[in-house]
Order: structure tokens, then sequence, then C-alpha cells
């Protein structure tokens, strides 16, 4: 009796397990962005030059459900105990025609990344929204504009207020720095005026003029806010009610330039009454940079911190301003 002919199933077997590693590479850059980073970037997609041509419209409709059925087909194949040519062909067809699709895709995110945000976060490792909108809200610190890459890292790289706070004290000379940079390079005629009191802060702040430059920053700012705003678009961003009423600054409500721009300045404006036995915060404020001149308010910090803001704001309506 002659033995039979067993086909050897382990190279099927083998072609399975290198089709599927294959596919799976070639589809899990497109899975981890929808996981990681479709949740924030979809509305950073609504300022690139790619909404304009409707690609923002579809991505929102259309990436999610590829995914799940990326995601489902992956499972069918990986339960299969069987594997044939054709399917295999398949697998490799998908392959070839996807990877290449996916990397244009995401040199494309980048892309809008950088429309987003300004040149001084060149280089910084960009968290979701959701990783640093304390910042902005709960601690007011600019990151607009200014500072430059290097202190930004810092500053996401610190677990807390007080480490981030830490920062801005050690890396002061080059914020200031940073701030009179952009402040040198805005053009708009409507802002000279502000322009020059912002250079003012800077040159107080070198001289070693804390104080001065502190109060001149917190004046600066309301009164940039109300030369380019009306009453009620100001008082949306100022009318800081949350000790009250626990409301924070919606980033939702505002395109994400202005959001990111804004959220500080909301900050700032934080409700203080002395008439009301408020104590006086040691964080930097519009209010009690006012109605609480004291070694509590007034530091080098919170003159820089100031500066950051004034300085982000009026480069935000450089920009933003015909």
């Amino acid at each position: 009796m002659n033995d039979e002919q067993v086909p050897d199933e382990g190279s099927d077997d083998e072609d399975l397990d290198k089709a599927l590693e294959r596919f799976r590479i070639s589809m899990d850059p497109l899975i981890k962005w929808q996981q990681n980073v479709f949740p924030s970037i979809s509305r950073m997609l609504q300022e690139s030059a790619a909404f304009r041509l409707n690609l923002a419209k579809n991505f929102p409709k259309i990436v999610p459900p590829l995914v799940t059925e990326v995601t489902q087909f992956q499972k069918q194949l990986q339960g299969m105990s069987t594997f044939n040519s054709s399917l295999r062909a398949l697998i490799e067809s998908v392959n070839r025609a996807y990877a290449p699709q996916w990397e244009g895709i995401f040199e494309s995110i980048s892309d809008f990344q950088s429309r987003i945000f300004p040149e001084n976060w060149e280089g910084v490792i960009r968290p979701g929204v959701d990783e640093f909108e304390s910042l902005l809200i709960d601690e007011g610190i600019a990151l607009m504009w200014v500072p430059g890459p290097k202190v930004i890292q810092a500053l996401l790289d610190a677990s807390t207020p007080a480490e981030r706070r830490r920062v801005i004290s050690r890396r002061w000379k080059g914020i200031v720095a940073d701030c009179e940079t952009v402040l040198i390079d805005v053009t708009h005629p409507r802002l000279q005026g502000s322009r020059k009191f912002g250079l003012d802060c800077v040159r107080a702040l070198k001289e070693g003029h804390t104080a001065p430059a502190q109060a001149l920053a917190g004046n600066l700012l309301d009164s940039i806010l109300r030369t380019n705003f009306d009453n009620a678009a100001r008082l949306e961003v100022t009318r800081n009610n949350f000790k009250k009423n626990g409301v924070r600054f919606n980033l939702d409500d505002y395109k994400i330039r202005a959001a990111f721009t804004l959220a500080p300045v909301w900050c700032a404006h934080a409700k203080y009454r002395t008439e009301d036995g408020d104590p006086i915060p040691r964080t930097f404020g519009r209010h009690p940079t006012t109605h609480a001149v004291s070694r509590a308010q007034y530091s080098r910090i919170n003159a820089v911190m100031g500066l950051m803001l004034v300085t982000s704001v009026i480069k935000f309506f450089d920009m933003e301003m015909e």
C-alpha cells in the first residue's frame, strides 16, 4: 500500500501568519490614529486647507466605520484555521493598496497640526487637547506663539502646577526674550501702540523692575480686549464665575486657535473681591494685579506669566485682523 501524499499544511499556516502580520502593520497606524488622535484632530481639521476641500467633512464620517470594518476583518482572519491562495492574494492586494495611502494621510495630518499650532510648537511632542487643557484653563499658562519649544516641552513634561511655575521661574530670561521676538514681529497698524507697551514690559523685566512690568501687563491686557472686542465678546472671555457656579471655559465654543489663546485670558479673570474677604491669590490674576498690590500677588513669575499672556493675545489679533 502506497503512502498517501500529505499536503504540507504548515506552509499555508506560515503564509497566513506572514500575510496577517503585513496586514496588521499596514492597518495599525489607522487604528491607533483613530483611537488616540482622531478626537482632537477632527476639530483641528476645521481650520485646515483640507477642510475647504471638504476632506474634514468626510473624514469624521468615513474613518470610524472604516476602522471598525478593518478591525472586524482582522478578527475574522485570525480565527480561520485554513488559508487558500485566493484569500492570501486578496490580503496582499489590500496591503499594497492601502499602505501608501495611510502614509500620505498621516503626512497630511502632521501638516494639519502645523497649521493649527504656531511656530513655537515646532518639535514639541503634541498631546491631545485634554492633556494640556488644564494648563490653559486652570493654570492660565499662555502657550500660543510664546514661549519657545523647549519651554513648552518642559511645561508639558512637568507633572504639577508647582513644577510648571518652577519651570517659568528658572527659564524666565529665555521666556522674556521669546516674548520680545514675537512682539517685534507684530505688524498690524492698529496694534502698534499695544506692541510698544508690550516691549515696555519686556524692558522692565530685563532691568529688574518686576512690579511695574506686572502692573503694565495686567492693564495692557484689559486695554487690548476692550479695544479689539465689542463689550459682549469681551465679557464672554473675561466673565469667570468658576468659584460661584463651577462653570469652566469651554474650548469647544471657539475655533481652536482662539480657544487656546483665550482660555488663559479667562483664567486670569477669576473673580477676586477684597470686600468679600477673598484671600489674595499667588497666581497671576487681572483683578488682584489691579486691586491687591501685595507681595503675595506681585512676583517675577507672575510678571512673566502676565507678559506671556499679553504677548499671546497681541499676536493672536495680529494674525486674525485683516
